[in-house]
């Protein structure tokens, strides 16, 4: 293999043959540090080498990908990229022979897309133009155009395609960095669905948009028009992102619906019951809804359907009965519980989590001398003057 000029684009999926991807495979547990020593910015090198630095980092994220000799960028463009797991929850809202990804970055979501079986076409934008470079490698079967998203160039497509309004989806994950800051606001987004979203729904059935987990639900709903259903993704106990769904016909109540990418489970509801009166008492069992099922506001819906109280504190939950295992909420067997921190007789490793009080988790270990743990959790509860202190162990 000679050396040739390092690319502007960061990486260069030109220069990837098999001796190229049999050199990553015998230096794949070389320290990169060294390699990039070695052998600078000379390509066939540097591209290959930003290859073992991925797989070195993003192996759970991207496992299958490796597998297929997909090419990964550098950068930003990895860095934020969903994960298989996340892009795969997706599928089940594509159901269109034609669809249209109007910021695809690199372009997981429109692989998941292009696998889904229905999938006869599809197009991405990208305004990164090395990122679109690496699109036309590791998505051959799309139509990539390279550039910001262009209403009139979708339509130029729409129409070489003779697709029907009925027959296409559109999707975006809008940049949501302006003026170098981070926003959660869809208006601040880029493309700005706020002010695109009449044509898009003109010229589509459906338009799925993701959006930062720290998404304003309410605001939402307000913003955005033939709003049929509100998704939050999880994965790994997190709040990975939200997804909005609009149709291209009128709404009269929009669902919430939660989806586990690891299982694709998911519950959902479009009706959220009243919170019954709080109680301060705690049974046997402390139920903790997990952050997805906190953001959706479904653990009221839960509560309901398995006769949980609700505590006065934070967003848990009580009962007598050992509630069934799931991803959407831990549940922690009361062990004991103390009526002040001096009281407090705890030895070994616990989670520690304090709702309510000016007193955080990292101070309470501080005085408390506890190891970080994870079986065992000891919970500092306040509501106004009323406080409890109870350990627990998890029930998995």
């Amino acid at each position: 293999m000679g050396s040739v000029d390092h690319p502007l684009s960061g990486v260069n999926p030109e220069v990837f043959n098999d001796d190229l991807w049999a050199w990553i495979e015998s230096n794949s547990t070389i320290n990169t540090i060294e390699l990039r020593l070695k052998y600078g910015t000379n390509e066939p090198y540097s591209s290959a080498i930003a290859q073992i630095e991925a797989k070195n980092k993003y192996t759970g994220k991207f496992r299958k990908l490796f597998e297929e000799r997909w090419i990964f960028p550098t950068g930003v463009g990895l860095e934020q990229s969903s994960s298989l797991k996340t892009a795969e929850a997706k599928a089940r809202f594509f159901q269109t022979p034609y669809s249209a990804d109007l910021c695809a970055g690199m372009g997981i979501d429109s692989r998941t897309i292009l696998n889904t079986a229905q999938c006869l076409k599809h197009l991405c934008f990208e305004q990164n133009p090395s990122l679109a470079r690496l699109l036309k490698h590791n998505l051959p079967a799309a139509d990539i155009i390279s550039g910001a998203f262009d209403i009139g160039k979708l339509k130029i497509w729409i129409s070489e395609h003779n697709v029907a309004s009925n027959e296409l989806t559109v999707y975006l994950d809008p940049d949501r960095r302006s003026s170098n800051k981070k926003t959660f606001s869809i208006a601040e987004g880029t493309p700005n669905l706020i002010e695109l979203q009449k044509e898009l729904l003109n010229l589509s059935a459906c338009v799925v948009a993701k959006h930062s987990p720290m998404l304003d639900l309410t605001a939402c709903m307000q913003e955005l028009e033939n709003l049929h259903e509100l998704v939050i993704v999880q994965y790994q106990g997190e709040c990975k992102e939200v997804l909005t769904i609009q149709r291209n016909e009128k709404s009269t109540e929009v669902a919430i619906t939660l989806i586990e990418a690891e299982s694709l489970t998911s519950i959902s509801g479009s009706h959220i019951p009243s919170i019954i009166q709080p109680v301060q008492t705690v049974k046997k069992y402390i139920i903790q809804p997990s952050p997805g099922l906190n953001k959706s506001s479904l653990h009221a819906l839960l509560a309901q359907k398995l006769d949980w109280e609700r505590l006065i504190f934070g967003t848990l939950y009580t009962s007598h009965r050992l509630p069934s295992p799931n991803s959407f909420y831990k549940v922690f067997e009361i062990k004991s519980s103390f009526s002040s921190l001096k009281k407090v007789r705890l030895e070994g490793a616990y989670a520690i989590e304090s709702i309510g009080s000016k007193i955080t988790a990292t101070e309470l270990r501080k005085r408390l001398q506890l190891k970080e743990g994870r079986e065992q959790k000891l919970f500092y509860l306040q509501n106004g003057r009323t406080k409890q202190i109870l350990a627990g162990i998890l029930i998995e």
